[in-house]
């Protein structure tokens, strides 16, 4: 089955350093194939990506993920891109980002980054998960603490 290709993008700063940054491929999951179904026949009704997971769960992707594992944080999608140049036609690109703000966030060792719709409204942000996981990817353990942020964007190709 053809899927969703995409690219996760992140960077980490401390005290606006910049610590380490990577760009590697993700997983589109089955959970988030209605979705697209949902939306290519008109029904936007929360069917669209809207939010970021940042979990402590190690465990390899599979098309099966429906779930970060906790403890986890949730947040609103910074903003988002579709089309034109950039990231070119048939893409559309996620932008996130986790801040000295996000307390919440504070001391979950992050291993894992979730792409997430919110068809229920979920409170964001927060440790509640959105219901809908659509992507899901793994990477280097990041103990998350004060003077970190990250930043970073999902870009999916269709």
């Amino acid at each position: 089955m053809k899927r969703p290709r995409g690219i996760v993008r992140l960077g980490i700063y401390r005290n606006a350093g910049l610590l380490f940054e990577f760009c590697q491929e993700n997983l589109f999951v089955n959970a988030g194939l209605p979705a697209l179904a949902s939306l290519l026949g008109g029904d936007t009704g929360g069917q669209f990506a809207s939010a970021v997971g940042f979990g402590s769960g190690s465990n390899a992707p599979t098309v099966n993920d429906t779930l970060l594992t906790t403890p986890a944080y949730y947040k609103a999608l910074d903003s988002h891109s579709e089309n034109g140049t950039s990231p070119g036609p048939g893409s559309v690109q996620f932008n996130w980002s986790l801040t000295t703000a996000d307390t919440g966030a504070q001391g979950i060792t992050i291993q894992e980054l979730g792409l997430f719709a919110n068809p229920t409204a979920v409170a964001l942000p927060g440790s509640n998960a959105p219901a809908i996981l659509l992507a899901r990817k793994t990477i280097a353990p990041i103990s998350f603490g004060p003077n970190m942020n990250i930043s970073g964007s999902w870009t999916l190709t269709f």
